[in-house]
């Protein structure tokens, strides 16, 4: 009777370590797509130094519509922030590069070059197994990737600091 019990216990242990296994088969591409869209908008944070509107939507459906993404959609997101704690995602929309001239600092979605800017892609992994042709939900496993870039773009309507090898023009003699 021994024996029969080990055997029915080494069976039910070795069906569950299949199961985990196949959610396990699942998860790595999963997870290699959370990495490669956080590599995706960090070289535009890295080229554009904020994030634009239609580019965050765009890359948050396109993440939200792919298929395990699409079961828990609502846990999925993107965040990039400046590191001084300023979100560098463009808020309401696309405007006009003249409009954000007259804004204060605090209200420019970019920021100057040189600059670190976080960007985090959050999302929720079902972890789920199908015994006895029910489908068991045992936890949602959130995840996140995080990847810091430096921002390349230089604007001219912030101030910056060219460093103490920098050229000033006011140093020179207008006299040659």
């Amino acid at each position: 009777m021994a024996g029969f019990l080990k055997a029915v216990l080494v069976a039910i242990i070795t069906v569950a370590a299949i199961l985990v296994f196949m959610n396990m088969a699942f998860f790595f591409p999963w997870y290699m797509e959370i990495i490669q869209t956080t590599f995706e908008v960090s070289q535009m944070v890295s080229t554009e130094n904020y994030v634009p509107y239609d580019y965050h939507e765009d890359t948050l459906r396109e993440l939200r519509d792919k298929p395990i993404f699409r079961e828990r959609a609502a846990m999925t997101r993107i965040e990039a922030v400046h590191e001084d704690g300023r979100g560098a995602i463009e808020q309401y929309g696309r405007r006009d590069v003249n409009d954000y001239y007259t804004l204060d600092l605090n209200d420019k979605p970019y920021d100057q070059m040189g600059k670190l800017v976080t960007v985090t892609v959050h999302a929720s992994y079902p972890f789920r197994m199908k015994l006895f042709g029910k489908q068991l939900e045992a936890a949602d496993i959130p995840v996140s990737f995080t990847m810091t870039t430096v921002t390349t773009r230089h604007y001219k309507d912030l101030e910056y600091n060219f460093g103490p090898d920098g050229y000033y023009y006011d140093d020179y003699d207008d006299d040659w």
